[in-house]
């Protein structure tokens, strides 16, 4: 699997600060790429449906933290230290650098455009779940047709020269859509204001990079952020299955071959044992019988 540099292609930089958490993206998402809208249940936050899904690819998520916070008014201030604020975060797949889930995918489903959009071919798609278990995010979907779906980063719309649809929709300004080397420019001067910034530094396993670069100020962020994206992007087990597939050690197949055979000969040993046992339990039954016949 071949990827675009990380310092090329597109990327969309969302500035959580001005999200209104109106749904728009949401709602335009489900629109151009035809998803049914899911069937939703009462939740006790604002977040609906509660995660993404095979039939939602973009779901606006609403954080509930406490602070503490100082209002003023005509000259007079009330500390509050347990106000409760409200953060919403656009989320949909990050699309990242060296997408983790392109590399598991054991059938090519999952493509990677010259942009760098990651994107799902359902027509290819076997269901194997590999690119689920694989993603740090929980981004891909089982859909009722047991295949894997998530955001495509309107892959269809960008390379005929348009903003992806939520980009678009947005009327607070939320998302600016530009190349990855302006993303990564106003990311930093961003950084450099005081906001929180994710997306920039992230672990190698996604290629140290995601396409959805995301910006939040205050004591805010450390708290949203925390609990929206892991720290550590990497799911273990998949990192280290794929460290063993680099490594040829000499003689590792004569080793295993001997484990192998030692195996073998501890069931023979153990099946032998139980085969002696069960003759001598018999033969001492018949005895048994004979004394009292």
């Amino acid at each position: 699997m071949e990827f675009p540099s990380r310092d090329s292609g597109i990327a969309v930089l969302v500035n959580v600060d001005n999200c209104i958490g109106c749904r728009a993206c949401q709602v335009a998402c489900q629109t151009w790429n035809g998803r049914s809208p899911p069937q939703t249940s009462f939740s006790p936050t604002f977040t609906n449906p509660p995660s993404l899904r095979a039939d939602a690819w973009k779901v606006v998520v609403f954080h509930e933290i406490t602070r503490e916070k100082v209002l003023s008014f005509e000259g007079s201030t009330v500390k509050i230290s347990n106000a409760v604020d409200v953060v919403p975060i656009p989320y949909n797949c990050l699309h990242c650098a060296t997408a983790p889930c392109a590399r598991a995918c054991p059938v090519g489903a999952i493509k990677v455009s010259p942009e760098g959009a990651v994107v799902i071919e359902a027509s290819e798609c076997i269901g194997c779940g590999y690119c689920a278990d694989a993603c740090p995010y929980d981004v891909p979907k089982s859909g009722s047709d047991g295949k894997y779906y998530k955001c495509t980063f309107c892959v269809d719309r960008i390379q005929n020269g348009k903003a992806p649809a939520c980009v678009e929709v947005c009327p607070a300004n939320v998302f600016t859509f530009t190349s990855m080397e302006k993303a990564v420019k106003l990311a930093n001067d961003m950084r450099a204001s005081g906001k929180a910034v994710y997306g920039l530094d992230v672990d190698n396993y996604v290629g140290g990079r995601v396409r959805w670069i995301f910006a939040l100020s205050g004591d805010k962020a450390s708290t949203a952020f925390a609990k929206q994206f892991p720290e550590k992007a990497v799911v273990r087990t998949e990192s280290i299955r794929e460290a063993l597939k680099s490594i040829s050690i000499p003689g590792v197949g004569v080793i295993a071959a001997a484990v192998f055979a030692l195996g073998v000969v501890a069931w023979r040993r153990e099946r032998i044992r139980r085969i002696r046992d069960n003759g001598k339990h018999k033969k001492e039954s018949k005895n048994s019988s004979d004394k009292g016949a």
